[in-house]
Order: structure tokens, then C-alpha cells, then sequence
């Protein structure tokens, strides 16, 4: 791995090239705390709507103090995507660093604030057959 002539950096390279073009997405949604308070943390989101906030009752329930009782709601469509919304909370919603205001499409690694969570949006991966 040492080698003078850097061939095998390349060679890593290619291969982790290969793996992730072998990588599908699938059409459920994943979102993953990427903030100290919850680190790590990662809620599937396997509904047509999906509630989050504070409360036991959500789906997605965040004992954050800052977040609502029910904060907003991730929606899956009949077209195949994701939006959310905010449920009309005290601290907002806010996805890339804008406020929501309305329904918003959300893509693979968008960033949602709600209170003093930050949370990162992805897909389920699955291996190429």
C-alpha cells in the first residue's frame, strides 16, 4: 500500500468506485441524526406519512425539548417521492437551512432541522442482484 508509484490507492479507489455503482436506492426513507444530542440515531420512515415531533403517539417521536408536540410530517407519494411539512410548530421546520413554509420535496442527504435536532435524509441501499 506503501508503493512509490501510488498503484494501489488507484486500485482502492477503482474498487470503492465499483461497490457503489453496484448500490440500488430503494424507496424507503431513512433520516439519521447527524446532531450531539441524538447522534446516530436513524428513523425509518416505511409510511405514507409519517408524524414527527415530541410526542410518544408520532411515529417518529423526539425527546427534544425544543421540538413540538407534533413538529411535521414526512409524506411518501404515489409518485415515488418524499416531501415534508411542517405541522405548524412553535420552532419551525427547516430543510437546507431555509424555513418551511409549505410542502417541500426532500432528496437523498437533505438537511432538516427541527428544534435542536439536526437530522440527514437518505434512502435504503440494497446490493445489485
Amino acid at each position: 500500500m506503501n508503493s512509490d508509484d501510488g498503484s494501489n490507492s488507484t486500485e482502492l479507489h477503482s474498487d470503492r468506485s465499483k461497490l457503489m455503482s453496484m448500490s440500488l436506492l430503494t424507496n424507503r426513507g431513512i433520516l439519521v441524526a447527524v446532531s450531539s444530542n441524538f447522534l446516530g440515531k436513524s428513523f425509518i420512515i416505511n409510511k405514507n406519512i409519517t408524524s414527527i415531533g415530541r410526542l410518544n403517539e408520532c411515529d417518529i417521536s423526539i425527546p427534544d425539548p425544543a421540538i413540538s408536540k407534533n413538529h411535521c410530517k414526512i409524506i411518501f407519494d404515489k409518485d415515488n417521492k418524499f416531501y415534508i411539512e411542517d405541522s405548524g410548530s412553535k420552532n419551525s421546520t427547516f430543510l437546507n437551512g431555509k424555513e418551511l413554509k409549505k410542502k417541500a420535496h426532500i432528496i437523498y442527504g437533505d438537511r432538516i432541522i427541527i428544534g435542536t435536532t439536526i437530522l440527514r435524509f437518505f434512502l435504503e441501499e440494497k446490493i445489485e442482484d
